[in-house]
């Protein structure tokens, strides 16, 4: 599989149905501005036209979930067995960090690799 035929965009929809999922947005538009940190259309225009997310977007991300899964784990209600819905949400997250970080080493290494190529030619 070629680093271009890697569904980011399906990345990033997964990332905002479990964002909704766990009722951390109500939108779209709060995704966009909240989670990915761009314009308010940003989500649904890289949907609908079936466009990679820029890296700013994934590494925006990222770091928002990172804070997130961080302030699950303060919770004095983490992990215990009657915390289902935060347990999971934790879980799911958690998912999403490691998707997201695959998908920004895999692009700095295409970048890398890129560029040396382009000396040697």
């Amino acid at each position: 599989m070629r680093y271009n035929e890697i569904n980011q965009t399906q990345l990033l929809q997964d990332a905002f149905h479990c964002y909704r999922r766990n009722n951390l947005v109500i939108s779209q538009r709060a995704f966009s501005r909240r989670i990915l940190g761009q314009a308010p259309s940003y989500y649904s225009s890289m949907v609908t036209r079936n466009r990679k997310p820029s890296r700013a977007a994934l590494q925006t991300l990222l770091n928002v979930t990172k804070t997130i899964l961080a302030t699950f784990l303060g919770n004095p209600h983490f992990g215990k067995p009657y915390a289902m819905n935060l347990n999971h949400a934790y879980e799911e997250l958690e998912g999403i960090v490691e998707q997201v970080s695959v998908q920004l080493d895999i692009g700095c290494v295409v970048e890398t690799v890129t560029s040396q190529v382009k000396r040697v030619e």
